[in-house]
């Protein structure tokens, strides 16, 4: 980022105001698998559902990152790596280096665009910043000029004062030393013989006559209550939606699966989500109309009779 200083110059007691002009520079990057980041045109378009992209923007001060809807738990935690480390490094082009300590990262997950408030916000700033006019420049670089008065989109937090509370002094307790009474001596005659058992253990399995059998305490009743009380899905429903599980492990080695705020649960694997289901009433799953979109419709019925042929076992 570089800056252009101007001064106030006075003509014959005339002031004549310039306004200082800051450049910054932005860029635009792809992230490949593997984790490489590949430098791309400035453009709009390149924001699809199958592409994870890296934008280091000098004015704001930010790293945006975006997430396609189609791209998988793995794609998504590469690329926050490469967001990362771009932050911190920033990226060489000839002899500058381009957006080193930025601030932060904002990451936008297409999939929340229109249902998550503060998503929606942070996507209307990043085309606020798309938007504006730029000027390219070689490798992929584009320019901004932005008046020293403009705004920031990201604020620097600001850090409150720590206030110390004072030390409050604890009275000092005088120690009290304990009154020692003397023992009286006993003469050994007094000392009376140790007891004789009345039985001898012979081994280890043998117990006395007369020793109480110690019985394994049963639950209390309080304590079946708190245990049943934590069970918010019936026993048939969990298996559900282990059948579920099981019939998508036929196809799918590697599977992440994550419970929402609303109960529904997702299913991904690493080239992008499989399914959205959710348990109704009446024991019953219910699929999202995305389930099992870009898959095949044979691995879809499979699935279908692996689920149907498992729930027989508990009706």
């Amino acid at each position: 980022m570089y800056h252009n200083y101007l001064f106030y110059k006075y003509y014959n007691e005339i002031t004549v105001r310039v306004e200082i002009v800051i450049t910054s520079y932005a860029l635009m990057f792809n992230v490949l698998e593997g984790g490489v980041s590949d430098p791309i045109e400035w453009n709009k378009d390149n924001l699809t559902d199958n592409r994870s992209v890296i934008i280091l923007d000098e004015s704001n001060q930010v790293v945006w990152l975006w997430h396609g809807s189609r791209q998988g738990l793995v794609a998504r935690r590469t690329a926050l790596r490469q967001a990362d480390s771009l932050k911190g490094h920033g990226y060489t082009v000839g002899k500058s280096i381009i957006g080193r300590d930025l601030k932060q990262i904002m990451e936008i997950d297409q999939r929340k665009i229109g249902r998550d408030p503060t998503t929606d916000e942070i996507y209307q700033n990043l085309e606020k910043l798309l938007n504006r006019d730029n000027k390219k420049l070689e490798n992929y670089v584009v320019t901004f000029e932005m008046s020293e008065s403009e705004p920031l989109i990201s604020k620097p937090i600001e850090k409150k004062p720590v206030i110390s509370k004072p030390i409050e002094k604890k009275p000092v307790v005088k120690e009290t030393k304990p009154t020692i009474t003397p023992i009286e001596k006993v003469s050994p005659e007094e000392i009376p013989p140790p007891a004789t058992p009345t039985f001898k253990p012979t081994n280890e399995y043998d117990a006395s006559p007369d020793t109480p059998k110690v019985t394994k305490p049963k639950p209390s009743e309080e304590k079946l209550a708190t245990s049943a009380s934590k069970q918010t899905i019936d026993p048939p429903l969990q298996a559900k939606i282990g059948f579920v599980l099981a019939g998508i492990l036929d196809h799918y080695d590697d599977i992440w699966v994550s419970k929402k705020n609303d109960g529904s649960y997702s299913v991904e694997m690493m080239d992008g989500p499989i399914c959205l289901f959710k348990v109704s009433e009446g024991s019953k799953i219910s699929f999202s109309p995305d389930s099992f979109k870009g898959i095949s419709t044979t691995v879809k019925l499979e699935i279908q009779k692996k689920f149907v042929s498992l729930s027989q076992l508990i009706l």
